[in-house]
């Protein structure tokens, strides 16, 4: 099997599940252990997670090219017609859990940098692979790295998400906020043949998720929070569960939400806004006590659309229809948004981007093996340009 394919799908079968994201960095760090041009470093974020970063020298200076790839996936679900952890080809076609997001991402990166030391490329600057854990839910990896410094050098960061879509290969350039929060209620049991005797927990989120909501539409219809790319901040009521059976009170609620926010009304006023709202409910003794529980945090990130970065991306991929959008979702543009230098940013990777996630998630190999002659006329362009 050729090296490209084979790398993607030994990459597939470690079932990195929300987890796991140590032995995917191990396998990473063992494709470069004979290479003397090449140094792998292991992050740890959790106990069993570890960020890796891969450097690859060039032979004279210039800017840092990255790609960025996160390590972990999502569940599988039920339904597979193929086995979603050993990488089945089919035709044109890869199918397991992380082929389209973003084990083929990944993939493309390290096969990239692999034929670069092995053609003994002559290129400026440096290319790096940065690959994270636990992007799936809370973007761990990414923040530990940012925080801890490690990218403060970085000149342009690639994040090799899923972007084809509607006939168009899309650069992305910004990205909507996520806050994933949990909103715990305490009431007071009782039986339900004496209500007034209870404090009904399940009544109280009712109430709460009503005026709740009513205030985020409110600041969804306000024309002065819409974004002129990203639209409006908007909120989505998600879970609740509660109550224990059929003739007590419940004394306890669960409720979930996610709010997607934009730069006009950011995270930072959605979680404001989300705090005042429990505070005011507990102002009543009658209510039960709710508590607010942040599970996630990412703000919006708008980066520039005309940089060397994407002008690079253009250049290099000049076959492909290329587009500069923006995203109503979110990925690790929030946080990398954040590093202390001017850094250029794009979303742009293999794969379709509504076959993430899916049952029978695949990748088109021709696409992949695309990606890789794309990211590697790309790093060489980018690292020389001025």
């Amino acid at each position: 099997m050729k090296r490209h394919l084979k790398i993607l799908q030994e990459l597939i079968q470690i079932p990195s599940v929300n987890d796991g994201e140590e032995e995917v960095a191990n396998y990473i760090a063992g494709l470069f252990k004979d290479y003397k041009t090449i140094e792998t470093e292991i992050v740890n974020s959790y106990p069993g997670r570890d960020n890796i970063l891969v450097k690859l020298k060039g032979t004279s200076p210039g800017k840092i090219f990255a790609v960025s790839g996160h390590l972990d996936v999502v569940e599988t679900g039920d339904g597979w017609t193929h086995p979603p952890f050993e990488g089945v080809i089919e035709g044109n076609k890869m199918y397991g859990r992380g082929t389209c997001d973003m084990k083929a991402g990944v993939a493309a990166a390290l096969a990239m940098m692999l034929d670069l030391a092995d053609e003994g490329a002559d290129f400026a600057g440096e290319i790096w692979f940065i690959g994270t854990v636990g992007e799936e839910v809370g973007m761990q990896g990414a923040l530990d790295l940012v925080e801890g410094g490690y990218l403060d050098t970085v000149d342009g960061i690639v994040i090799p998400e899923p972007t084809k879509r509607d006939g168009e290969n899309q650069a992305i350039f910004a990205s909507k906020g996520s806050i994933m929060y949990t909103i715990h209620g305490q009431g007071k049991a009782a039986h339900s043949s004496m209500p007034e005797l209870g404090i009904n927990a399940i009544m109280t989120a009712a109430e709460f998720i009503q005026n709740t909501q009513k205030q985020f539409d409110e600041i969804t219809n306000n024309p002065d929070y819409h974004n002129d790319e990203l639209g409006a901040t908007l909120n989505v009521f998600s879970v609740i569960e509660g109550g224990r059976q059929f003739n007590s009170v419940p004394d306890h609620v669960v409720m979930k939400g996610n709010a997607r926010t934009v730069p006009e009304y950011d995270s930072a006023r959605a979680v404001k806004l989300l705090q005042a709202a429990v505070d005011k409910n507990n102002e009543n003794p009658d209510n039960a006590t709710l508590t607010l529980e942040l599970n996630q945090v990412l703000d919006a990130a708008e980066a520039k659309k005309d940089t060397a970065l994407i002008r690079a991306l253009k250049e290099a991929g000049k076959d492909k229809n290329i587009q500069v959008r923006p995203l109503i979702g979110t990925c690790e543009l929030s946080r990398y948004i954040h590093l202390p230098q001017d850094v250029d940013l794009v979303v742009y990777g293999p794969g379709l981007t509504k076959m993430a996630h899916k049952i029978d998630e695949y990748i088109e190999i021709d696409e992949y093996e695309d990606t890789i002659r794309i990211f590697k006329d790309m790093a060489k362009i980018f690292t020389q340009s001025k």
